[in-house]
């Protein structure tokens, strides 16, 4: 217990002290660059530790930021950015609450995926009832999101969207056909250029997500990748994407004609992994059958 209230004194310590810089122009530029290499890096476990210090220490100081308009701002925006690197770390109310409110803000970090983040976090939810939970809440609370997503069409909040994606193609998982001529029609609404109908493909494929159910293949957030007939599938909602092609030529000749095999297999695998970008599920399933051949696993053949 001593050493629990040791923590917690020391940490309050440090937020005030934090708190005392929050005014400083020296602590405002050198968070401006801390925040931006979070952001470059995708760095999620220290946008959740730089969350945590800025949202305590301005708690600290709250009276006189609501008095500083500017420098609260300032604040309020890097907060609110954290929160979206951060995401998979965060509490089900917060996503929540910054799906409801904060939805269209994620367009102001570069290369933002909402759907990888939602995913990882549903992954670490072990109880597919509460991936659920989280998926119903979402799902109830960005239909009442007012934010404007489009300026210059005649819709243009999130939940006006919502409204009229509905309207055509109902309140269950979208016709695929529908949903395809749905899109194409978007492009030749008055207002809506190809910016704007990126942010609603994006809404849409969000919320689309929403309606599956962790419980069934179409919904389950898992994501394996298999080898079927020397070729490599991601098995990810309910269907088999295909990767690329594992050449591997078979023999029953010698044991050197099948270390041949593993050397070209393994030679194969190794120029695929290059066409996929550092941390993509499609390099890390090709590095584990790159892992699997190192070990004598082999590839895991299905369908033979």
């Amino acid at each position: 217990m001593e050493i629990s209230n040791n923590t917690t004194k020391n940490q309050t310590i440090k937020n005030i002290g934090i708190a005392n810089r929050l005014f400083d122009d020296d602590y405002l530029e050198s968070l401006k660059k801390v925040f931006d290499i979070i952001v470059r890096n995708n760095d999620v476990k220290h946008a959740q530790i730089l969350l945590k210090v800025l949202v305590a220490a301005m708690a600290v100081r709250k009276s006189e930021l609501e008095a500083n308009k500017e420098i609260n701002d300032f604040y309020k925006k890097i907060v609110i950015k954290l929160k979206f690197i951060a995401l998979p770390l965060l509490d089900d109310e917060d996503i929540i609450d910054l799906v409801k409110n904060y939805f269209v803000w994620q367009f102001r970090l570069p290369d933002y995926d909402i759907m990888e983040k939602l995913s990882t976090k549903l992954l670490n939810i072990l109880a597919l009832e509460d991936r659920d939970k989280l998926k119903a809440g979402l799902k109830r609370e960005i239909l009442n999101n007012r934010e404007m997503i489009t300026s210059r069409a005649e819709i243009r909040t999130v939940a006006g969207w919502l409204k009229n994606y509905i309207s055509k193609l109902g309140l269950g998982i979208a016709d695929n056909l529908k949903r395809t001529q749905y899109l194409v029609d978007l492009t030749k609404i008055k207002g809506l250029d190809e910016h704007y109908i990126k942010r609603l493909k994006t809404l849409f494929n969000f919320y689309e997500s929403l309606k599956f159910s962790s419980l069934t293949p179409l919904g389950f957030d898992e994501e394996t990748p298999i080898v079927i007939d020397e070729k490599l599938y991601i098995f990810r909602r309910g269907e088999l994407e295909p990767v690329g092609e594992v050449k591997i030529r078979q023999t029953t000749a010698s044991a050197p004609a099948a270390n041949k095999n593993e050397v070209q297999e393994s030679e194969a695998l190794r120029q695929m992994v290059s066409q996929y970008p550092v941390g993509s599920l499609e390099r890390k399933a090709v590095e584990e059958e790159i892992a699997k051949l190192k070990t004598g696993g082999g590839s895991k053949k299905i369908g033979r």
